[in-house]
């Protein structure tokens, strides 16, 4: 089950994230997050990050030249699409970049969704949807997953804490690879819980 641990801001935190056993940090270039990264994170920090893990850029309906410039300063791996962005703009930038195309679950009916961009990302992330695009800590209904009938594989995410874990690893879906985590893993907007994240891997991994 791999890791990613989103809405990263502070660079001590980031470096003592990067030293544990997780897969993916994500940071957020959407100017209307309290997690918004360039503000408070400058290129080289993401740039020392050592190791495997991969760096995720989260990006919402966001121009396709300032996307590809990010990609190019920070040197991110991947790409973590939270908007209406179309398939043919998710293709466009799988040239550059492994895409995760976030679909926002309202009901079962929204994993229709998926089947236009069956060609078109890497993988899927499924959050809850909200106006603000993520970080409500609220979950939808896991039972909706068998719904989703495609091949790629997807991340979980919205509102998962440490108490949903044991269902988490009860799921029976054969896409599902890694989860998300974000607001219930923080003491304040951008600031990470580190022991939280820390009881978390002992629970996954």
């Amino acid at each position: 089950m791999q890791l990613k641990v989103c809405g990263l801001t502070d660079i001590n935190q980031i470096n003592d994230l990067s030293k544990l056993e997780i897969d993916r940090l994500g940071f957020i270039f959407y100017k209307k997050s309290p997690r918004y990264a360039a503000d408070k994170l400058d290129e080289e920090d993401i740039l020392t990050i050592k190791g495997k893990i991969n760096k995720t850029g989260v990006f919402v309906n966001e121009e396709l030249n300032i996307i590809e410039s990010t990609i190019k300063n920070y040197k991110l791996d991947s790409l973590q699409l939270h908007g209406e962005e179309s398939p043919e703009f998710c293709n466009l930038l799988k040239r550059k970049a492994e895409v995760i195309k976030t679909i926002a679950i309202k009901n079962k009916e929204s994993f229709t969704e998926t089947e236009k961009y069956n060609d078109a990302c890497d993988f899927f992330l499924f959050d809850t949807y909200s106006k603000s695009h993520g970080g409500t800590g609220k979950k939808f209904d896991w039972s909706w997953l068998s719904n989703y009938k495609l091949n790629i594989p997807f991340f979980l995410s919205g509102g998962i804490d440490l108490a949903d874990i044991t269902e988490i690893n009860k799921l029976n879906h054969a896409q599902l690879i890694g989860i998300d985590v974000n607001s219930k893993f923080e003491l304040e907007p951008g600031i990470k819980d580190i022991n939280k994240i820390k009881e978390l891997i002992k629970l996954i991994k």
